[in-house]
């Protein structure tokens, strides 16, 4: 049959060993238990079946002794002293018994409410053992004592930096508070007399690239040939855009534009931290955040083992609420937070393009000028009065927006001759600003000065040179909407302070001995790393409206007066170069060597 087909056959050689009986194998069972209540080993690891009950595991290092189990437990007071021993503890008396997890061992002994294992005790802490109290809380404090040296590390670091790199707070202060209004660079109301006494000496220092020199006719009119002493400033404090590859550079090294920049991790993170970039200038609120997570884990830590369980079912709640209500508010943050920001990026972006279109139209304006005759003292002056008028333009156009500039009246301008003192009473009683009285005498050069089709490419080149001007400055002026910008940063404001409370670990009833016993180090970094990324976005996302200004944020600001002295060596070069026959003639008159001839 079938079922004789698929009987097990046993192998001609193999012993055949039937079933034991049901009787038979319950006996050896129990034979087995008692041999091991007798003489357990010390590395036993599994727990003991005695009369269908189990008992739990021995502790290592030495055998299962029942009489003195059972002295132990009756020495036992508190509930969570039951660990490491074969106790079990009985709330109804408050009492521990030997027992197993379905009771307690001993016969006629019952409990209903019978906690087998330690965790489960109503209150996790055995008093009495000092030793363990000790290091338990060494244990425990240690992280907030971390937490609490970063923090004042950050604090003092901030202070010091600030007080040795920036010696001039209060003048800085009055700069971003300067309103241009009628052309004069002028004081708000809430800034001392003493202060704004002051102010324009240091001011001008702080824009020393630019007014360093002093501009002549005759060093104009010299042009190649003048001295060192007369030519204009080649290089500035630092460039109309910084990058981080100029920034980590190291001592002595060159960045070469050719090639990919080298990346230096050590580098990249030193300028990250440093207090003139977003993320250094949060540290401070970052590692106050962190010492407020490492106090709020130390708090969890305390209640999940001194707490009873219905408090600590509250405390659970709470964690468990806070860390539903801020996961989606992250989600929906961090859309609005990437579509701002990247908005902000290619609006900071356009500034910086626009800002070399108004170069490239003052640079066509000079370009077509400078084909005029050269021939008599008129002309020069002609030329030189159309290369101040440029400059005044340049400078005029980025003046309300750049604190260093924006501080400036007309008097730093007639000293470092761009201005000539018959000149500032007009331009100070113009409706809108001086720019606008500097373009209409340009509009006026090129009538007088021009004719034919290279007059109307001039004009041509002035229109677009007004259209770049308005350009630059409207785009400068685009904000979004009050009610936007303000609900977004209370948004990121109020999710960086849930952060502390909302990235502990998901805790419940039965997690108790985990989250008293764990350090939970990567919750805390955690919380240090989200809310830096958040308030260094928000830091960069408020100081970029403010492109030029380099009190709030010197890494990220560009420099509008490195785009002046380029802007105004090209247009020099342009005016004042003389042609090659008139320049040979004047360098043999001096007894100098003419130069090599471009290939």
């Amino acid at each position: 049959s079938s079922e004789a087909s698929r009987a097990v056959v046993p192998a001609p050689n193999s012993p055949v060993v039937g079933a034991a009986p049901p009787t038979m194998r319950r006996v050896a069972m129990q034979a087995l238990a008692v041999l091991a209540l007798v003489a357990a080993p010390a590395t036993a690891t599994q727990g003991i079946g005695f009369g269908g009950l189990s008992l739990p595991p021995p502790v290592p290092g030495r055998g299962l002794n029942l009489t003195a189990e059972a002295e132990i437990c009756e020495k036992i007071e508190h509930c969570y002293c039951i660990k490491r021993t074969q106790c079990g503890w009985c709330e109804d008396t408050g009492k521990a018994m030997l027992g197993t997890h379905k009771g307690p061992l001993a016969d006629g002994q019952t409990c209903e409410k019978w906690v087998a294992d330690a965790p489960k005790c109503p209150i996790l802490y055995c008093p009495g053992t000092d030793t363990e109290e000790f290091w338990w809380w060494m244990h425990c404090s240690w992280l907030p004592a971390a937490c609490l040296v970063l923090y004042l590390v950050a604090a003092v670091h901030k202070k010091i930096v600030h007080s040795y790199t920036d010696p001039s707070a209060e003048v800085n202060a009055v700069m971003r508070a300067v309103q241009f209004e009628s052309g004069h660079a002028s004081f708000s109301g809430n800034v001392s007399e003493e202060v704004a006494a002051l102010g324009p000496t240091l001011a001008e220092s702080q824009a020393a690239d630019f007014f360093s020199t002093r501009r002549t006719f005759e060093a104009f009119r010299k042009n190649m040939l003048c001295p060192a002493s007369e030519r204009l400033p080649t290089g500035v404090s630092r460039p109309y855009e910084q990058h981080l590859a100029d920034m980590s550079m190291m001592p002595g090294e060159k960045y070469d534009k050719t090639r990919i920049a080298p990346h230096r991790l050590s580098a990249t993170i030193s300028i990250a931290l440093q207090e003139r970039s977003a993320l250094g200038a949060t540290m401070v609120s970052v590692t106050g955040l962190m010492l407020v997570c490492a106090l709020f884990v130390m708090f969890l830590r305390n209640a999940a083992r001194s707490m009873g369980k219905k408090e600590w079912q509250w405390v659970a709640l709470f964690s468990r609420e806070v860390s539903a209500v801020t996961t989606p508010l992250q989600t929906a943050l961090g859309m609005l937070l990437s579509f701002y920001a990247l908005n902000r990026i290619a609006w900071f972006w356009s500034i910086l393009m626009e800002g070399h279109a108004l170069q490239g139209r003052l640079h066509d304006i000079g370009m077509i000028a400078g084909a005029i005759k050269q021939d008599t003292e008129k002309d020069w002056r002609a030329r030189y009065a159309l290369y101040r008028h440029l400059t005044l333009i340049h400078f005029f156009s980025y003046q309300p927006y750049t604190p260093r500039l924006r501080f400036q009246g007309f008097q730093p301008l007639v000293n470092c001759g761009l201005l000539e003192p018959d000149e500032v009473d007009i331009l100070a009683s113009a409706h809108l600003g001086p720019g606008t009285v500097m373009e209409a005498w340009v509009s006026t050069w090129i009538e007088v000065n021009l004719d034919g089709e290279i007059r109307q490419q001039a004009y041509n080149s002035l229109r677009e040179l007004r259209a770049s001007i308005t350009r630059l400055q409207t785009t400068i002026a685009q904000r979004a909407p009050v009610s936007f910008e303000s609900l977004l940063f209370v948004v990121v404001y109020a999710m960086v302070a849930m952060l502390p409370f909302c990235l502990t670990p998901s805790i419940h009833a039965g997690d108790r001995e985990a989250v008293m016993d764990g350090p939970h180090v990567a919750t805390v970094i955690g919380t240090g790393i989200l809310a830096a990324f958040y308030l260094a976005l928000v830091h960069l996302l408020r100081h970029v409206q403010a492109p030029f200004d380099h009190i709030g944020a010197p890494n990220d600001a560009l420099n509008a007066i490195a785009l002046f002295n380029s802007t105004e060596r090209k247009m020099r070069d342009y005016l004042s170069m003389p042609t090659d026959k008139e320049l040979a003639e004047r360098m043999r008159k001096q007894n100098e060597p003419l130069p090599e001839a471009a290939s």
